[in-house]
C-alpha cells in the first residue's frame, strides 16, 4: 500500500492526523517507510550530509571523541554508538583517524542504530576493512551498559515534531484531515487539553496569532535515555543539526515559524504531495535538548555552532595539512569543501552541534 495510502487509512479511522504520526507513517513505521527504502546520500540521493561533503568532518569528529575518552578515563570497552550512520561515510573516516590511537581503536564497542536493509549493507562493507566487531540496534534501548561516546549527524532532524498553532489567542494542535468536497489531504487543527493550553502560553509569552511551535517527544526521550545513561556509566554525546538554540521566554514573533519541509532531489517540495517520495525533517530545538539533559542531572554540557566545533579541534590545521599534498585542482576542491562547512551563508550558522558529557567516576552498579 503507498504511503499516501496509509496516511489516509488512518486519517479516515481517526477522523485526522497528527503532525507526529503523519511523520511516522510516511519515515519509518511501514515496510515502504522513506528511510527503510531510501538507497542514496549525496550527490544522487535526495540530500547530502557533512561527512558526505569532506573526509574533514569525520576526521574532525575523531579527535573530539579521542579527547572525550580520554577524559573519561579511557574505559575499556567503551560504547562507540552512532545513530542513523547512512552510508558509514563518518565512522569510515572516524575509524581511519582512530586507529592512530591504537588504544581508543582497541577499546571500540562499535554500535550503529539503523532500520534501512540498504544502508546496513553499505555501512559493513565500509567498514568491514578495518576488522571491528559491528552490531546493528532496532533501538536506543539496546544498547549495553558500559561507558559511551554517541554521535548523531542529521538524526534529529528526522524525529517526529508536534506542531501547535495560536489561533485568535488559544492554542490548537495541528493536524492534516481529507477535504470532504475535494478528497484532497488539507490541513487543519484540533483543541489541546487545559493543562497544555496553560502551559504553552506560560512558556511563550511572545506568541501572537499566527506562531507555530514545535516540539520532539522522541527526540527528547531520546536525550533523556541518553543522559541517564552518560550519567550512570560516564561519556559524551555529539548532536550535529540544523535549527535554533533560542530560550523559549526569549523568542520574538518572527521565530515562530513551521520548519517542516519536504525535500527530494535536493529540492523543497510540498509536504502533502510528495508523500513517501521525499525526506522530511524540521530544525531541532537544541534548548529543548539541553533541558532534557539537564532534567537528569546532566551538568556538562556545551553547545557550538558547526564553525565553531569544527575550528576548535583542528579543521583549519587538518585542511592546510592536506592542502600541502593535493594537485591543484584538489585544492581548490577541498578549499570550496572547507567553505561549505564553515561559512556562515553554508552550514557553519544554521548548523548547531551540542556536546552533553559525564566525566565523574564510573558506576558499575545495575542497582
Amino acid at each position: 500500500m503507498p504511503i499516501d495510502s496509509k496516511v489516509r487509512k488512518v486519517i479516515k479511522k481517526q477522523g485526522h492526523i497528527k503532525i507526529d504520526e503523519m511523520m511516522r507513517q510516511i519515515l519509518s513505521v511501514n515496510k515502504g517507510s522513506y528511510y527503510r527504502t531510501k538507497k542514496d546520500i549525496g550527490a544522487k540521493g535526495d540530500f547530502i550530509t557533512a561527512p558526505e561533503i569532506s573526509q574533514l568532518f569525520g576526521e574532525v569528529t575523531a579527535f573530539w571523541a579521542i579527547e572525550q575518552w580520554e577524559k573519561m578515563g579511557c574505559p575499556k570497552p567503551f560504547l562507540l554508538l552512532e545513530l542513523g550512520p547512512g552510508q558509514g561515510v563518518l565512522m569510515q573516516d572516524l575509524l581511519r583517524v582512530a586507529k592512530l590511537k591504537p588504544e581508543f581503536f582497541a577499546a571500540a564497542n562499535i554500535h550503529l542504530l539503523e532500520i534501512n536493509p540498504y544502508f546496513k549493507a553499505k555501512q559493513k562493507s565500509n567498514l568491514n576493512i578495518y576488522g571491528k566487531e559491528l552490531t546493528w540496534l532496532k533501538s536506543i534501548n539496546e544498547i549495553p551498559k558500559i561507558p559511551i561516546i554517541m554521535i548523531a549527524n542529521e538524526f534529529f532532524d528526522a524525529m517526529p515534531i508536534k506542531q501547535y498553532k495560536k489561533i485568535k489567542k488559544k492554542w490548537y494542535e495541528s493536524t492534516m484531515v481529507i477535504d470532504p468536497l475535494d478528497g484532497r489531504i488539507k490541513y487543519s487543527n484540533i483543541a489541546i487539553k487545559e493543562r497544555l493550553e496553560k502551559q504553552l502560553n506560560q512558556d511563550h509569552p511572545n506568541a501572537k496569532d499566527g506562531a507555530i511551535f514545535e516540539e520532539s517527544i522522541e527526540s527528547l526521550e531520546i536525550v533523556r535515555f541518553l543522559a541517564r545513561h552518560i550519567k550512570k556509566y560516564t561519556g559524551s554525546s555529539l548532536i550535529i543539526d540544523y535549527g535554533y538554540d533560542i530560550a523559549t521566554k526569549s523568542r520574538q514573533r518572527g521565530q515562530y515559524n513551521s520548519t517542516l519541509q519536504a525535500i527530494k532531489n535536493h529540492q523543497y517540495h510540498s509536504v502533502i504531495d510528495s508523500m513517501g517520495e521525499a525526506d522530511l525533517t524540521a530544525h531541532v530545538d537544541f534548548q529543548a535538548l539541553k533541558k532534557a539533559a539537564r532534567q537528569q542531572g546532566i551538568k556538562e554540557y556545551d553547545i557550538y555552532n558547526q564553525a565553531g566545533f569544527l575550528q576548535k579541534y583542528g579543521i583549519i590545521l587538518r585542511y592546510q595539512n592536506l592542502q600541502k599534498k593535493l594537485p591543484a585542482d584538489e585544492k581548490q576542491i577541498l578549499a570550496k569543501q572547507l567553505y561549505r562547512l564553515t561559512d556562515k551563508t553554508q552550514m557553519g550558522e544554521l548548523f548547531k552541534v551540542l556536546v552533553i558529557a559525564n566525566f565523574q567516576t564510573l558506576m558499575l552498579s545495575d542497582n
